[in-house]
């Protein structure tokens, strides 16, 4: 099974509150073992200035004892029947959350694009950045739905678009989908994106250079598919990429979205450049690995 260990943050927000469901689906799904961790975020005032070390008195015991509290209530109500570990620590979200799941052996996150926080305001949120940028595990991510309390879709997973490049880490990623769909019972399907210029005379120029790279593109994933044994269906789009993958998984009606977010040799780090945009714009929860 891909996931063994199943990481929850939990902030008590309402979006953290969305995707229970989606959490209790996985772990039940895959058999997991489930962790909660809420992190009480202790101001920096608590700490004193370098050149001027005055503190005042931070509760931070009395706060944890609270936090531990209301987790261990949140997990009765949301998780009957897993007993999921409880834990409180201190904390930056953003900072803390993959260095643990590090630490504790996670196979994969779940948490929601947005909650509470000094950056709500941002395109996808500070924690899920930062997680999705940090963390060498999977992570699992909510789309923006509009009503945060409105009843779930795409708990079960039977519909897997897989988002794939034409390099040595998409064979990696296609015998990712395959391992997921054995665990699941899903289907599979794979999605490239060509992209080509927007607008402008450049773009009636590429789109024949466009159409012979689209061909390239299905011979290599053919290839891809041999290594790994597979052979599931392929869409080859032209265009942007977010976009691309967007249509697919509308005309597919994906539950998941599975994408690598890849290693890139230079300050990126980790993160692949259409991986914020996809997790930001899909239909559906996405999965990047």
């Amino acid at each position: 099974m891909p996931f063994k260990n199943i990481l929850f943050p939990v902030d008590f927000s309402e979006r953290s509150q969305a995707i229970v469901p989606h959490v209790r689906a996985v772990c039940k799904q895959f058999n997991a073992r489930l962790t909660l961790l809420h992190l009480v975020e202790v101001p920096i005032m608590a700490y004193g200035a370098p050149d001027s070390p005055v503190t005042f008195d931070f509760p931070l015991d009395e706060i944890k004892a609270a936090a531990e509290e209301k987790l261990t209530q949140f997990a009765a109500t949301a998780f009957p029947g897993i007993s999921p570990k409880i834990v409180v620590d201190e904390g930056d979200p953003g900072s803390c959350i993959a260095e643990l799941a590090r630490t504790w052996q996670i196979d994969l996150i779940m948490l929601p694009t947005r909650g509470c926080g000094q950056f709500r305001a941002a395109l996808l949120g500070s924690v899920a950045a930062k997680t999705l940028h940090d963390a060498t595990c999977a992570v699992w991510t909510e789309s923006h739905c509009e009503n945060a309390r409105s009843a779930p879709d795409h708990t079960e997973w039977r519909s897997i678009v897989c988002a794939i490049d034409t390099v040595p880490e998409g064979s990696r990623l296609i015998r990712f989908a395959a391992d997921l769909a054995a665990g699941s019972g899903a289907s599979v399907h794979l999605t490239h994106a060509v992209p080509v210029a927007e607008s402008g005379p450049e773009r009636y120029m590429d789109m024949e250079f466009a159409a012979f790279l689209a061909d390239e593109a299905r011979k290599k994933i053919a290839e891809m598919q041999e290594e790994a044994g597979t052979n599931f269906d392929v869409t080859v789009e032209t265009g942007n990429t977010p976009d691309a993958v967007r249509c697919v998984a509308q005309s597919r009606n994906a539950d998941v979205v599975l994408i690598g977010r890849g290693a890139l040799p230079h300050f990126a780090g980790r993160l692949r450049s259409h991986a914020y945009a996809i997790v930001r714009d899909m239909p559906c929860p996405v999965l990047s690995v």
